[in-house]
Protein backbone atom coordinates (compact mmCIF):
# COMPACT_ATOMS: atom_id res chain seq x y z
CA UNK A 1 0.00 0.00 0.00
CA UNK A 2 2.86 2.37 0.88
CA UNK A 3 4.42 1.84 -2.59
CA UNK A 4 1.10 2.70 -4.27
CA UNK A 5 0.94 5.97 -2.32
CA UNK A 6 4.54 6.82 -3.25
CA UNK A 7 3.86 6.03 -6.89
CA UNK A 8 0.74 8.20 -6.82
CA UNK A 9 2.68 11.09 -5.28
CA UNK A 10 5.41 10.77 -7.93
CA UNK A 11 2.89 10.62 -10.78
CA UNK A 12 1.06 13.67 -9.40
CA UNK A 13 4.32 15.60 -9.06
CA UNK A 14 5.31 14.68 -12.62
CA UNK A 15 1.89 15.69 -13.96
CA UNK A 16 2.04 19.05 -12.19
CA UNK A 17 5.52 19.75 -13.48
CA UNK A 18 4.52 18.84 -17.03
CA UNK A 19 1.40 21.03 -16.81
CA UNK A 20 3.71 24.04 -16.53
CA UNK A 21 5.52 23.10 -19.74
CA UNK A 22 4.10 24.16 -23.07
CA UNK A 23 5.00 24.56 -26.71
CA UNK A 24 5.37 28.00 -28.27
CA UNK A 25 2.09 29.11 -29.73
CA UNK A 26 0.85 32.02 -31.76
CA UNK A 27 -2.71 31.57 -30.52
CA UNK A 28 -4.46 32.44 -27.31
CA UNK A 29 -5.27 29.65 -24.88
CA UNK A 30 -8.81 30.95 -24.56
CA UNK A 31 -11.30 33.30 -26.12
CA UNK A 32 -13.55 35.75 -24.32
CA UNK A 33 -17.22 35.79 -25.19
CA UNK A 34 -19.25 38.95 -25.47
CA UNK A 35 -20.46 38.33 -21.92
CA UNK A 36 -16.87 38.30 -20.66
CA UNK A 37 -16.80 34.55 -20.00
CA UNK A 38 -13.74 32.66 -21.16
CA UNK A 39 -14.13 29.63 -23.38
CA UNK A 40 -11.36 27.29 -24.55
CA UNK A 41 -9.60 27.98 -27.82
CA UNK A 42 -10.30 25.48 -30.57
CA UNK A 43 -8.34 22.39 -29.65
CA UNK A 44 -6.77 20.00 -32.10
CA UNK A 45 -4.43 17.15 -31.41
CA UNK A 46 -0.92 17.07 -32.78
CA UNK A 47 2.40 15.86 -31.43
CA UNK A 48 2.99 19.48 -30.30
CA UNK A 49 -0.07 19.89 -28.07
CA UNK A 50 -0.30 21.61 -24.72
CA UNK A 51 -2.77 20.97 -21.93
CA UNK A 52 -4.50 23.37 -19.61
CA UNK A 53 -4.36 22.77 -15.87
CA UNK A 54 -7.96 21.56 -16.10
CA UNK A 55 -6.92 19.05 -18.77
CA UNK A 56 -9.82 20.03 -21.02
CA UNK A 57 -8.11 22.39 -23.40
CA UNK A 58 -5.57 21.61 -26.09
CA UNK A 59 -4.16 23.65 -28.88
CA UNK A 60 -1.58 23.12 -31.53
CA UNK A 61 1.65 25.05 -31.71
CA UNK A 62 1.82 24.69 -35.47
CA UNK A 63 -0.25 26.21 -38.21
CA UNK A 64 -2.43 29.27 -38.50
CA UNK A 65 -4.47 29.72 -35.33
CA UNK A 66 -6.33 32.90 -36.23
CA UNK A 67 -9.81 33.12 -34.77
CA UNK A 68 -12.73 34.31 -36.89
CA UNK A 69 -15.98 35.44 -35.23
CA UNK A 70 -19.24 34.07 -36.66
CA UNK A 71 -22.94 34.19 -35.84
CA UNK A 72 -25.41 31.32 -35.83
CA UNK A 73 -28.97 32.67 -36.25
CA UNK A 74 -31.83 30.42 -35.16
CA UNK A 75 -35.39 31.83 -35.32
CA UNK A 76 -34.21 35.39 -34.72
CA UNK A 77 -31.89 34.39 -31.87
CA UNK A 78 -28.17 35.00 -32.37
CA UNK A 79 -25.54 32.64 -31.01
CA UNK A 80 -21.97 33.91 -31.27
CA UNK A 81 -19.19 31.61 -32.30
CA UNK A 82 -15.58 31.57 -33.33
CA UNK A 83 -13.91 29.51 -36.02
CA UNK A 84 -10.30 28.43 -35.70
CA UNK A 85 -7.61 28.93 -38.30
CA UNK A 86 -7.25 25.31 -39.43
CA UNK A 87 -7.89 24.33 -43.04
CA UNK A 88 -11.23 22.74 -42.22
CA UNK A 89 -12.56 25.91 -40.57
CA UNK A 90 -11.21 28.07 -43.40
CA UNK A 91 -13.00 25.94 -45.99
CA UNK A 92 -16.26 26.37 -44.05
CA UNK A 93 -15.68 30.16 -44.02
CA UNK A 94 -15.43 30.02 -47.81
CA UNK A 95 -19.02 28.66 -47.90
CA UNK A 96 -20.52 31.31 -45.58
CA UNK A 97 -23.20 32.58 -45.32
CA UNK A 98 -24.87 29.20 -45.18
CA UNK A 99 -28.34 28.10 -44.06
CA UNK A 100 -28.45 24.51 -42.82
CA UNK A 101 -31.12 22.20 -41.43
CA UNK A 102 -30.00 20.72 -38.11
CA UNK A 103 -31.38 17.70 -36.30
CA UNK A 104 -30.69 15.87 -33.06
CA UNK A 105 -28.14 13.08 -32.97
CA UNK A 106 -27.38 10.79 -30.04
CA UNK A 107 -28.55 13.15 -27.29
CA UNK A 108 -25.25 15.00 -27.48
CA UNK A 109 -25.17 17.06 -30.64
CA UNK A 110 -27.09 18.78 -33.42
CA UNK A 111 -25.83 18.12 -36.91
CA UNK A 112 -26.50 19.26 -40.47
CA UNK A 113 -25.22 18.02 -43.81
CA UNK A 114 -23.00 20.51 -45.63
CA UNK A 115 -23.42 21.15 -49.37
CA UNK A 116 -19.67 20.73 -49.98
CA UNK A 117 -17.05 18.68 -48.10
CA UNK A 118 -14.50 20.61 -46.03
CA UNK A 119 -10.73 20.38 -46.36
CA UNK A 120 -8.93 17.98 -44.04
CA UNK A 121 -5.43 19.30 -44.81
CA UNK A 122 -3.20 19.21 -41.75
CA UNK A 123 -5.84 18.10 -39.22
CA UNK A 124 -5.71 14.95 -37.10
CA UNK A 125 -7.59 11.86 -38.27
CA UNK A 126 -9.87 12.06 -35.23
CA UNK A 127 -10.62 13.94 -32.03
CA UNK A 128 -13.13 14.28 -29.22
CA UNK A 129 -15.43 17.21 -28.59
CA UNK A 130 -16.50 19.09 -25.48
CA UNK A 131 -19.77 21.00 -25.09
CA UNK A 132 -19.75 24.33 -26.98
CA UNK A 133 -17.57 22.86 -29.75
CA UNK A 134 -18.28 23.39 -33.43
CA UNK A 135 -17.04 20.35 -35.29
CA UNK A 136 -16.93 18.71 -38.66
CA UNK A 137 -17.65 15.01 -38.98
CA UNK A 138 -15.87 14.14 -42.21
CA UNK A 139 -17.45 10.72 -42.97
CA UNK A 140 -20.94 12.25 -42.92
CA UNK A 141 -19.89 15.62 -44.34
CA UNK A 142 -21.75 17.20 -41.44
CA UNK A 143 -21.34 20.32 -39.36
CA UNK A 144 -21.86 19.49 -35.69
CA UNK A 145 -22.76 21.65 -32.69
CA UNK A 146 -21.85 19.63 -29.58
CA UNK A 147 -23.77 20.21 -26.34
CA UNK A 148 -22.55 17.10 -24.47
CA UNK A 149 -19.02 15.64 -24.32
CA UNK A 150 -18.22 13.16 -27.07
CA UNK A 151 -15.43 10.63 -26.85
CA UNK A 152 -12.67 10.27 -29.42
CA UNK A 153 -13.87 9.28 -32.89
CA UNK A 154 -12.09 9.03 -36.19
CA UNK A 155 -13.51 11.73 -38.47
CA UNK A 156 -14.20 14.43 -35.86
CA UNK A 157 -12.39 17.70 -36.54
CA UNK A 158 -12.73 20.59 -34.10
CA UNK A 159 -13.23 23.82 -36.02
CA UNK A 160 -14.51 26.30 -33.45
CA UNK A 161 -16.68 27.15 -30.47
CA UNK A 162 -20.05 28.72 -29.76
CA UNK A 163 -21.22 30.58 -26.66
CA UNK A 164 -24.84 29.63 -25.88
CA UNK A 165 -25.24 26.00 -24.84
CA UNK A 166 -28.96 26.25 -24.06
CA UNK A 167 -29.81 27.71 -27.48
CA UNK A 168 -28.51 24.54 -29.10
CA UNK A 169 -29.16 21.87 -26.46
CA UNK A 170 -32.77 22.88 -25.76
CA UNK A 171 -33.78 23.08 -29.40
CA UNK A 172 -36.06 20.16 -30.30
CA UNK A 173 -36.84 18.70 -33.69
CA UNK A 174 -35.37 19.85 -36.96
CA UNK A 175 -34.50 23.53 -37.26
CA UNK A 176 -32.77 25.87 -39.65
CA UNK A 177 -29.78 27.97 -38.69
CA UNK A 178 -27.83 30.50 -40.72
CA UNK A 179 -24.09 30.74 -40.17
CA UNK A 180 -22.33 33.87 -41.29
CA UNK A 181 -19.25 35.93 -40.56
CA UNK A 182 -19.91 38.32 -37.70
CA UNK A 183 -20.47 41.91 -38.83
Amino acid sequence: MQMKKQALVMITALALSLAGCSSASDSPASTSTTSGDTIPANPTTTPQETASPEGTERMTASGNQERTPITIRIDGRTVNGTLSGNATARSLMDQLPLTLTFSEFGGQEKHAELPQPLSLDGVPAGDDADPLTIGYYAPGRTLVLYYEPVGHYTGIVRIGTFDDLAAIRDRSGRFQATLSLRD
